[in-house]
């Protein structure tokens, strides 16, 4: 086990173009990396760090974890890219910490865009540490709006009573058939259960005219939703555009709402508008 957490400090990130370097402040351990042409700094205060072994740790439930995408300890004289064995053993004899029993190890954050490990603060374990002892990066609401757009959502058709042929000037109906949506995925290690459900419905008639409403319309004998078209001996394709809501639950936890909405155009359908005909039945002499 290790020893009990320190005074949990503050940790920022900071990015910028460079330009000049300005020195730290003394209570300021500073850190980061290089990517492209932006300089990435990670610093921790030190300033109400353990007085017995001199290490801090950054904050699990900071506002900065967040921004981290992957979390590794590395033994502290080393960097997340270590590959030779005996150097690492070499780092970690000298690492000792205050009471020679436990090891120093520093806690890194991998930043996504762009790829980045910058280091967050350190702490002392007398074994190596565990996924326990290792902050969950943090599923955020973007996070999942991105896979639920790259997983993709239903489509829906706009369906016609009389379905392929109407009559001009005639009430023809339009419906759809629309379902929830739900789906299981793995993001950054991690289960995360989405739901969706249709919130609009912008419908093109395929005349140029258009109509939102907030229900799918029904099928006959329902009469919820009609449309008169004008004009006869015309094919139109009409279709309907849906807007989904969405909510998510991390590892089975609470739900949580996605404030921002995803829209799925859906496919053109072919009616044909003909002109009503008169015609003579039953027997005349």
């Amino acid at each position: 086990m290790g020893t009990p957490l320190p005074q949990v400090t503050t940790v920022g990130i900071v990015m910028f173009a460079i330009a000049s370097a300005a020195p730290a402040h003394a209570d300021t351990n500073v850190d980061g990396g290089v990517q492209g042409d932006t300089v990435f700094v990670a610093a921790v205060n030190e300033t109400n760090k353990d007085s017995q072994d001199g290490t801090v740790i950054a904050a699990q439930g900071d506002e900065t974890a967040s921004a981290f995408v992957q979390y590794r300890w590395i033994i502290a004289c080393a960097d997340p890219g270590s590959s030779n064995e005996s150097s690492l053993l070499d780092c970690q004899a000298a690492q000792a910490c205050a009471d020679g029993r436990e090891r120093m190890y520093r806690l890194w954050g991998r930043t996504d865009q762009p790829p980045a490990w910058l280091p967050l603060g350190t702490q002392c374990f007398g074994e190596p540490p565990t996924a326990a002892d290792t902050p969950r990066p943090q599923v955020t609401a973007a996070l999942v709006l991105n896979e639920l757009r790259r997983i993709g959502l239903p489509t829906l058709e706009a369906k016609t009573q009389p379905a392929d042929k109407t009559l001009v000037n005639f009430a023809t109906i339009f419906y759809t058939e629309a379902e929830p949506f739900t789906t299981t995925v793995r993001l950054l290690g991690q289960q995360v259960d989405i739901e969706a459900t249709t919130a609009q419905f912008s419908w093109h008639f395929g005349d140029g005219s258009t109509r939102t409403t907030a229900s799918p319309g029904a099928p006959y004998p329902s009469k919820e939703l009609t449309y008169s078209y004008s004009d006869a001996d015309t094919t139109v394709q009409p279709s309907v555009d849906v807007t989904y809501t969405a909510r998510f639950r991390v590892n089975a936890g609470a739900w949580q709402d996605i404030d921002e909405t995803v829209t799925i155009t859906g496919p053109p359908s072919s009616l044909r508008i003909s002109e009503a005909t008169a015609v003579l039945s039953g027997n005349y002499e």
